[in-house]
């Protein structure tokens, strides 16, 4: 049994500012032909999960190639490209299927829906009967295109995201077991006409821990091989935008259709309860967090990195300058310009700096700190949430820098390149303990509370603007399906 494996994996956001490059992938996870292991895009993640199983079940595994970033603007065109065509060619023409590890929410300058674009390459190349096998994010937002050419099809079920090794595994495991009866699986898909922020959804609690109970339960019914909940990101400006439920069968002949349309309506009865929030204004979070007992984390939803944000916002670090609370506060902001000239200038000096560009009035409103260069640090970090696999990223020239003009002591993480700030390393960048602060910047809706839970379980979430914003009805769709929840009520 000869199996082709590769990845493509990247959480696009149609809002965010720049483009996301070749390098940029390069400078994270890519790896091309033999360079691919087990481990190479972490020991817990969705490849790993699939490379054990093909190992257990003694199939030559053909490595393609594996293209990962963390969630940013837009892919150019000839980053695409060269991904598509880098697994394209790599698969031989005797290989009996192919496994993708995939994020399902990608998105291109040229293209809305690249995954499904690479789906269909791959499959004109191997033809119709050959397997294709894929893993999703629960945050997919499965096109008809991806429908048309995948098998089958599973994705996470855990928000935050604990589950990866898990989903690759299922994937590939589904895959061999389809080889080796010589059964033709099929996926099927249903809708519902909803989109909501990330904040709700959460496995373990609340209508989202209902839903994904559902799908648990529809796998018990005979052919019924996966059953997926599809709880779109959304921060895309894209035609299909919207949830989905995909449901992997053992064959055409068992009917998927009806078990993904009863969750879909199930999902959709339920539509207004992820309407409600915890979410505080940003001067209320921060006064919380700061005040709380002990180390407690402040989410900034609007510039959550892990949605595809650019790390630029300087909504709370303009709280922090006007805050008159006591307690310290640390947190960390994008600005290639202000942090290589702070990397420049080295420890010890004090700086004045205006940070980012934005229009006053804006998310990331150029705003002007004075402080003292504690350190400067220019390494790559790895990161210790589950979701990120122990991956690496590059932050690029890096400053810590106490400010000096603000009552609340406050301490900024400057750097060059966006990254997840999912959990605290970006701070530990700096040999820091965040433990010994009041409070700590997270960015992210959901996922942080698994990745600061080794530093904090307590939190509060600060309603931002910027291109995660919570409140969608802040963002310019353009292309969005109408009627749409919560856009039109229905």
């Amino acid at each position: 049994m000869k199996i082709a494996v590769g990845a493509f994996s990247i959480e696009s956001n149609s809002f965010a500012h720049g483009v996301t490059s070749l390098d940029d992938f390069k400078k994270q996870i890519y790896f091309v032909g033999s360079a691919i292991s087990r481990e190479c895009a972490g020991p817990t993640v969705e490849l790993a999960g699939a490379w054990d199983v093909f190992t257990k079940h003694g199939v030559e595994i053909v490595p393609t190639l594996v293209a990962t970033s963390s969630p940013r603007p837009p892919v150019t065109r000839d980053a695409f490209e060269v991904i598509s065509s880098g697994i394209l060619s790599a698969i031989p023409s005797d290989v009996d299927g192919v496994y993708l590890s995939l994020h399902g929410a990608s998105y291109c300058e040229h293209d809305d829906d690249p995954e499904g674009t690479l789906l269909e390459m791959v499959r004109e190349k191997i033809g119709p009967e050959k397997l294709i096998s894929i893993s999703l994010d629960l945050h997919a937002y499965y096109t008809k295109k991806m429908l048309a050419h995948a098998d089958i099809a599973t994705a996470y079920r855990t928000a935050p995201h604990i589950d990866l090794y898990e989903t690759g595994a299922r994937a590939a495991q589904l895959l061999v077991d389809a080889l080796a009866k010589k059964q033709k699986p099929k996926v099927y898909r249903a809708e519902a006409a909803m989109i909501t922020s990330a904040e709700r959804h959460d496995n373990t609690k609340g209508p989202f821990k209902e839903l994904i109970d559902l799908c648990r339960n529809a796998e018990a019914k005979p052919g019924a091989l996966t059953v997926s909940l599809l709880a779109t990101q959304p921060w895309l400006d894209v035609e299909e935008l919207g949830w989905k439920v995909i449901v992997t069968t053992s064959s055409a002949d068992v009917d998927g259709q009806t078990i993904a349309d009863e969750i879909a309506r199930e999902a959709w009865n339920r539509r207004e309860q992820f309407m409600e929030t915890v979410a505080l204004s940003p001067t209320q979070a921060l006064h919380e967090a700061v005040t709380a007992e002990g180390l407690c984390a402040v989410s900034d939803l609007g510039d959550a990195t892990n949605g595809g944000s650019p790390g630029d916002s300087t909504v709370l670090l303009r709280e922090a300058l006007r805050s008159r609370d006591s307690g310290t506060f640390i947190l960390s902001l994008a600005d290639a310009a202000g942090a290589t000239y702070a990397y420049q200038t080295g420890a010890g000096k004090e700086i004045t700096l205006s940070l980012c560009d934005g229009a006053p009035g804006e998310y990331n409103e150029r705003t002007t700190i004075t402080g003292v260069i504690e350190k400067v640090a220019n390494k790559k970090i790895q990161y210790t949430h589950p979701a990120a696999g122990g991956s690496l990223d590059d932050p690029g020239p890096s400053a810590l820098i106490k400010i000096t003009t603000s009552p609340l002591t406050t301490y900024l993480v400057l750097h060059a390149n966006p990254v997840r700030v999912i959990d605290p390393v970006i701070y530990e960048l700096f040999d820091l303990d965040v433990r010994q602060f009041s409070a700590v910047q997270a960015k992210s809706p959901n996922g942080f509370k698994v990745g600061f839970a080794r530093v904090t379980n307590e939190y509060r979430l600060a309603n931002t603007e910027g291109p995660t914003s919570a409140d969608l009805f802040t963002l310019t769709f353009n292309k969005r399906p109408k009627p749409l929840f919560p856009f039109e009520r229905m």
